[in-house]
């Protein structure tokens, strides 16, 4: 993503018009008793993102640590009235006001790891955030600028917020700043996002104006164009702060001696799925229980008249599906986490047109151009984020017009980050305009989306 914030942002009329303001209310559990820590960017992204939050939480005379990882001191790069050490000085002061005026008990801890320089040090972030989450009480809640908002600097700081919550089976509100600006309200990521309203007595513009240095111009010359023009401000005083929600463990994971139970994602899988297999050749009796012999035949059922050419399944375990799905294409490529379920899908099901490909998804993501894939009882292992990613890298390697199987059980999924109805509702939501060829929800929920992006001119394909 490449935008500037001299670029037209989204108008916020779109974004109204599209819905946002009916957002789910963050559940009122979402944020127990334990400990909060913001990590910020910049200067200003709490006063955008998340002020709301933080006005909440003073008031409940809850304490909150602040990691603020750089001054924002290249907000004006082109500046030909202020130097970046110029910027840093003033940009603190800001940010000291603004907290100030926030109230509450907030204790800030400045880094100065350089603005627009965060996506290189990502390990050193992921150190310092990590080691800041093991000396707060638990439970801890993780609140970071959206991982996927744009900005490196956000999404480095998104990023490592989401992976010490795995870790740390924390709790992580994530806020978009960027998205609202370059983003379209067709994307729709968003309509899985919560909404927190905000506190009585919370002056927004108040709050603002604690930041000159970004809402005005610093001179009238070029280069000193303001950062935060009204346009772009509007997308934040909708009365409250909106957040993408990651629930990777609750107050039942602590155990009181500082330990916290896992919680795990597809950076773990491999290890989980490979003990799974080892144990057990076939751990959930994919060839011979009922239940699942029922539901591949439903699955294969499902799918439109005709032969396709190539098929990715994601997740394929000991390759039963993938042998069913072989009766329909030409070819198959079956790609899991586990190389002991591998093992045993090559041992039963070598040949028949089907490549088995050892990898963890979205990462390893295998070659070819397909034209269907199935994500059956895989998506619930990925984070929101990841299954995400997985979607990007869906789009990517597929032809314009092609078939999406989702299938997931609708039982209640422990240790894992979502669930069926998380899983189908982000996967409807990457592309709303998908003709849905077969709905099925009992034990487990069955969609088949036909996905179509041949332009058409004047009728015409193109």
């Amino acid at each position: 993503m490449t935008f500037t914030h001299l670029d037209e942002t989204t108008p916020e009329d779109a974004w109204t018009e599209a819905g946002v303001a009916e957002l789910p209310r963050l559940a009122p559990d979402t944020l127990p008793g334990g400990s909060v820590l913001v990590l910020l960017a910049h200067p200003d992204d709490e006063a955008l993102g998340c002020p709301g939050l933080l006005t909440r939480l003073g008031a409940e005379g809850r304490e909150v640590d602040v990691l603020l990882c750089t001054a924002g001191e290249n907000s004006h790069p082109q500046s030909p009235t202020h130097t970046p050490a110029q910027l840093r000085e003033i940009r603190l002061a800001e940010f000291d006001s603004a907290l100030t005026g926030l109230g509450g008990s907030i204790t800030a801890r400045y880094l100065d790891l350089g603005d627009g320089g965060l996506p290189a040090r990502y390990e050193e972030i992921l150190a310092e955030v990590d080691a800041a989450v093991s000396a707060l009480p638990a439970p801890v809640t993780i609140v970071a600028p959206y991982s996927r908002d744009g900005h490196g600097d956000h999404e480095t700081l998104g990023r490592a917020a989401l992976e010490v919550g795995r870790r740390r089976s924390a709790t992580v509100l994530e806020f978009p700043i960027w998205y609202w600006h370059w983003a379209d309200p067709a994307d729709r990521a968003w309509r899985v996002w919560e909404f927190l309203p905000d506190p009585a007595g919370l002056d927004r513009q108040a709050l603002w104006a604690h930041y000159p240095s970004q809402i005005r111009p610093l001179s009238d010359r070029p280069g000193d164009e303001a950062i935060l023009p009204a346009e772009f401000l509007a997308h934040f005083a909708r009365g409250g702060d909106t957040f993408a929600v990651t629930r990777f463990g609750s107050a039942d994971d602590h155990t009181g001696t500082g330990q916290v139970r896992e919680t795990n994602d597809a950076r773990t899988a491999e290890a989980v799925f490979d003990r799974v297999h080892t144990e057990r050749p076939d751990p959930w009796e994919v060839r011979t229980s009922a239940y699942e012999i029922a539901k591949r035949r439903a699955l294969i059922a499902a799918l439109p008249e005709g032969r396709f050419d190539h098929i990715l399944e994601i997740g394929c375990s000991i390759g039963e599906l993938s042998r069913a799905l072989a009766e329909v294409a030409d070819h198959v490529t079956a790609v899991d986490a586990s190389s002991a379920a591998l093992a045993e899908a090559r041992r039963r099901h070598s040949g028949h047109g089907i490549d088995f490909v050892h990898g963890t998804l979205p990462e390893d993501w295998p070659a070819g151009r397909f034209d269907a894939v199935v994500l059956a009882e895989t998506g619930y292992y990925l984070t929101p984020v990841q299954l995400e990613q997985t979607l990007d890298q869906i789009a990517e390697s597929t032809r314009d017009d092609f078939i999406l199987v989702l299938c997931h059980w609708t039982g209640e999924i422990e240790d894992w980050p979502l669930d069926a109805a998380q899983v189908h509702a982000i996967c409807l939501g990457r592309w709303p305009d998908a003709l849905r060829l077969h709905h099925h929800v009992g034990d487990y929920r069955l969609d088949v989306l036909h996905v179509s992006r041949t332009v058409r001119v004047g009728g015409e394909e193109a």
